[in-house]
């Protein structure tokens, strides 16, 4: 709902760095969805092993708190943060994303929680765009909206940010699920949530 940072800290002190990067895989960030493009991305969800790799150093606890929250080594794409987003819009199941519309839809993963717990996170989106939440743009909005602000650095030498916002309509009865990405454009909820 507010979009604090210590919250996800502390749970990723509790499940550790291997249960983050199973769940992420789970829910193909770092991977690709195979969407019916050309040229998907596959970003990265690190571990300790890729890290000694590829900067001959150990895994400090700190990197496990910047995963938790997309930063420090991750990458993710829009259409991966949408997935993520459209399995909690749809109580649970990951479909293929597909351009085409030409056959029933493949469902790429289900069953990963029980469906109480999808419900819990989905509750938990639908307080972002209310009156305590991080979504101000979608306060007074007429459809109710479920979502999530996103606020992404890159080590910009100005201080420039990622600004993000992922979200589903309507909360209780979803038909659509989008993601806005604006390359170094500030806030999530400044500048990606009224593009939403």
């Amino acid at each position: 709902e507010r979009s604090t940072d210590t919250y996800f800290y502390k749970i990723a002190q509790i499940v550790g760095e291997e249960s983050l990067a199973d769940w992420a895989r789970k829910l193909r960030l770092g991977g690709k969805l195979e969407v019916d493009l050309p040229g998907e991305e596959t970003g990265l969800i690190p571990t300790h092993e890729w890290k000694q790799k590829n900067y001959g150093q150990p895994w400090y606890p700190g990197d496990t708190l910047h995963m938790a929250i997309g930063q420090g080594f991750v990458l993710s794409t829009p259409l991966q943060i949408l997935g993520i987003t459209s399995y909690v819009a749809g109580d649970g199941i990951l479909y293929k994303p597909q351009l085409m519309l030409n056959d029933s839809p493949k469902i790429i993963a289900s069953n990963l929680l029980p469906k109480e717990q999808v419900a819990r996170i989905k509750e938990g989106m639908k307080l972002v765009p209310k009156g305590t939440g991080t979504a101000w743009p979608f306060f007074n909005f007429p459809v109710p909206t479920a979502g999530k602000t996103g606020t992404a650095e890159y080590g910009d030498p100005k201080g420039k940010t990622h600004a993000w916002y992922t979200s589903f309509a309507p909360a209780d009865d979803p038909k659509i699920a989008l993601t806005v990405l604006v390359e170094g454009g500030g806030e999530g909820a400044n500048v990606a949530a009224p593009i939403a």
